[in-house]
């Protein structure tokens, strides 16, 4: 077969353009870090990465609703050892207030006191989040719990039984709030049921030893409701961080899986750098030797 100059051409041409787009293509793997610039160079590989890659990115999200329990807890937890102090107040005002020599001024300046604390008490059960999302009003999050001051016949509850939950891990969705009538009572029985009543004994000129045990008993039923409840969000509280231990780890897996399968080894790049471009200007130099021949070089 007779080869003629512009096959001559054609077949330097193609050389040179393989091994360019093979040099090229190496320096976007060092420049990139990737051994896998597209599907097509590892399909086997590039399946299995967006594979863990999506597992990562799920993995992540889990990561960051950790987060959100872990700061709604901590309200709900720091909002409870709140209203665990204001109980105890109450309680040792009750105490006090068995003194036989009280008068009654002193006892309704002692009732004037747990007013101000009962109020503080329902502010606090009616604590709002950073969204002003109600913490103890069940799923109606946009609804005052704990309605009717002291002036109010009643001190009602006007949430409902919803417990908030986030998604923290594929199996598993932790429980965020607590509803109010599990806290505090419904308002009907409960703390500030309670409360109302030890005020207005108080304040009724027949306060006796008595309503010194009731309010006592009271109280200690009040304080066991809180840290029952408060006992159970520190129990969540220690679960969110034995799934972020585990979530981290696998944060860590699917990184290391994903490097394995996609970041370019250096050492053997760069040898591989050095001789595409020996090759290639190797290539150059001889098409521009072939391509500079001429008949009448050997003529002369």
């Amino acid at each position: 077969m007779r080869v003629s100059t512009s096959m001559i051409y054609d077949f330097g041409r193609t050389a040179m353009q393989r091994q360019t787009a093979d040099f090229m293509n190496t320096q976007l793997q060092l420049a990139s870090g990737r051994r896998v610039l597209k599907p097509s160079d590892d399909p086997v590989s590039s399946a299995r990465a967006l594979e863990v890659s999506q597992s990562k990115n799920v993995n992540a999200q889990f990561m960051e609703n950790l987060g959100y329990a872990r700061d709604a807890l901590r309200l709900v937890e720091g909002t409870m050892a709140s209203v665990t102090e204001g109980i105890t107040y109450v309680r040792t005002r009750a105490v006090e207030s068995g003194n036989d020599t009280l008068s009654q001024p002193e006892l309704d300046s002692l009732a004037a006191d747990l007013r101000a604390q009962y109020e503080q008490l329902r502010a606090l059960a009616n604590t709002r989040d950073g969204e002003g999302q109600y913490l103890f009003s069940g799923y109606a999050i946009n609804d005052e719990p704990f309605v009717g001051d002291l002036t109010a016949p009643a001190t009602t509850y006007a949430g409902d039984a919803g417990v908030r939950r986030i998604q923290v891990s594929s199996s598993r969705e932790i429980p965020v709030s607590a509803p109010g009538d599990q806290v505090f009572g419904d308002g009907v029985t409960g703390l500030f049921a309670d409360l109302r009543t030890f005020i207005d004994r108080l304040e009724s000129g027949a306060f006796n030893a008595t309503d010194v045990d009731n309010a006592i008993t009271a109280m200690d039923g009040a304080l066991d409701m809180v840290l029952r409840e408060r006992a159970s969000v520190g129990s969540r509280l220690g679960e969110l961080d034995a799934i972020e231990n585990v979530s981290a780890d696998f944060d860590l897996q699917y990184a290391e899986t994903l490097s394995r399968l996609q970041d370019l080894d250096y050492t053997e790049a760069i040898s591989r750098f050095s001789k595409q471009q020996t090759l290639l200007e190797a290539a150059q130099q001889s098409y521009v030797r072939v391509t500079g021949l001429s008949l009448f070089d050997l003529l002369r």
